[in-house]
């Protein structure tokens, strides 16, 4: 409706019946406009298209050369640049070509963006109209680029039309021509996803290892971009998977920046390495952390890739993974053992970089984390054996932790004084490091409600599922002085068991 209201700003009722009648054959209509009504044949609309453009965009020959009869310019350029012969070529219009060619119209024409008919017509896999360009046109350039160096062999390589690829090829084009950002038809083809082109043009004897301007291989651009299909036919003709960029990027390390996780399999086992460094000192690993890809990252984890490396910014990738809030990434890494030691350049831990970014729930993994490989590990020691990190990360072991989810909400909120829950920190060996990092999260002068309960589930978190939860409980309220608390606990729960601990505390809270 808007392109209508927008041609009637430009065009009469008249023009526009004109220009209709042209696009639609009707060749009586358009005599009858011409010759009763005065229509201007070159009268033009919003995008300053010519009837003549329609004609030729559609292949109606008839409309063509009555508009040719009545002084149609065939010479007019539309808003891009195009001209009644380009629109032939683009939609393959061999006949409607022939006419206005020989109605005068130049062959030599280009539009805006530097295309000429042979760019049209190779873009669009129109053979035939290439044929005739080929043996009935003299003086056309077959590697001539267009605004971007661009010829039609990139262009048809790109669209993956293998025909006018072929055809192009027979008539001696250069394989290796390059566009302005050092691009080979082979380059595109592969940005492209055009598998079959790219076999074709291999098989003619293209390097399958020739650079762009940014050293990319047509492997490096495939990993970008995703496509396996093409990675195949890259690695049967023996392309590295190793190779490197100006900036010393990988194939690997694209796949890896773009989560491609089938393409990341790929390339190691043809033989990737897997810590290889960029520029900046990034390994793949380091990527997929930064970009929050939590598939590769486990692939390159399970593949044994080195989890600490440190780039040059001194940041492993647990370190990226937890200033960026990638909290699905921070698991992953801390379930693989990450170091919770090394510091960035600035001097901070991953748990310091997470209580500076407020990420409550990183802080709380890493805390869990530390204390199940350091200070609990001696009280995990029986089961270690079959406890899933991933699993002790995400969820706590004890039977009955949903209910004393609620409990200890209670209890932190209602019973415990301001420095209660530091002192149950140091008494369950949590760091002064850890305690700082929880209370970083300050919301005013209740927020020590939020620190104790965060810290009883991240105690709850580390309780074996064999032991009883109300005895130690009522030990640690024992120790920090609250005895009166743990007393009642005492007397109300049977410390034996977990049974009737659950109400007997509600009713104490």
């Amino acid at each position: 409706m808007w392109a209508y209201y927008a041609i009637l700003r430009f065009m009469t009722k008249g023009e526009i019946n004109f220009h209709k009648a042209a696009k639609e054959n009707d060749l009586e209509s358009v005599r009858k406009l011409l010759s009763e009504h005065r229509i201007n044949v070159n009268c033009k609309n919003n995008l300053d298209r010519t009837a003549l453009h329609w004609a030729a965009a559609n292949g109606n020959i008839d409309v063509i050369e009555k508009l040719i009869e009545d002084g149609a310019d065939l010479e007019s350029k539309d808003k891009y640049g195009m001209r009644p012969l380009l629109w032939a070529a683009w939609f393959g219009h061999l006949e409607a070509i022939k006419v206005l060619i020989a109605g005068g119209a130049t062959p030599l024409c280009t539009n805006k963006q530097g295309m000429g008919i042979l760019h049209c017509a190779a873009q669009n896999n129109h053979v035939e109209v290439m044929n005739f360009i080929f043996e009935s046109l003299e003086n056309m350039n077959i590697n001539e680029g267009e605004m971007t160096g661009r010829t039609p062999l990139h262009l048809a390589s790109e669209a993956g039309h293998i025909e006018a690829v072929m055809r192009l090829i027979d008539m001696s084009c250069d394989a290796n021509t390059r566009d302005k950002d050092g691009k080979t038809a082979l380059h595109l083809a592969a940005e492209a996803g055009k598998s079959d082109v790219i076999r074709k043009l291999l098989n003619l004897g293209v390097e399958v290892s020739d650079r762009d301007a940014d050293g990319k291989t047509a492997m490096h651009i495939a990993a970008e971009e995703g496509h396996l299909s093409v990675i195949e036919v890259l690695f049967d003709f023996d392309a590295k998977a190793d190779a490197e960029t100006i900036k010393e990027m990988s194939p690997l390390h694209f796949a890896s920046t773009r989560g491609h996780a089938e393409i990341v399999i790929k390339l190691i086992e043809h033989g990737a390495q897997l810590d290889v460094v960029n520029f900046q000192g990034n390994t793949p690993l380091h990527l997929a952390a930064l970009n929050n890809q939590a598939e590769v990252t486990r692939i390159l984890i399970k593949k044994k890739c080195q989890v600490d490396i440190q780039n040059y910014r001194q940041q492993t990738p647990l370190h990226i993974a937890v200033e960026s809030g990638y909290q699905d990434i921070v698991e992953v890494l801390l379930g693989a053992n990450a170091s919770l030691e090394l510091r960035e350049k600035l001097g901070k831990t991953p748990l310091q970089l997470a209580a500076r970014g407020s990420f409550v729930a990183i802080v709380d993994m890493i805390i869990k984390a530390e204390r199940y490989y350091e200070v609990t590990r001696d009280y995990h020691e029986k089961e270690l054996y079959d406890l899933d990190p991933h699993l002790y990360l995400r969820q706590p072991r004890h039977p009955s932790s949903a209910q004393m989810k609620d409990i200890l909400w209670k209890l932190a909120t209602k019973q415990l004084k301001p420095g209660d829950w530091k002192k149950l920190g140091l008494y369950w060996k949590f760091t002064a490091e850890h305690i700082r990092s929880i209370e970083h999260q300050y919301t005013g002068t209740q927020s020590y409600k939020e620190h104790g309960f965060r810290l009883l589930m991240i105690w709850l978190h580390g309780v074996r599922k064999d032991e009883n939860v109300m005895r130690l409980l009522f030990e640690a309220l024992s120790t920090i002085d609250r005895r009166s608390l743990a007393e009642q606990i005492r007397r109300k729960t049977d410390l034996r068991r977990d049974k009737f601990c659950m109400n007997s505390l509600c009713s104490i809270v």
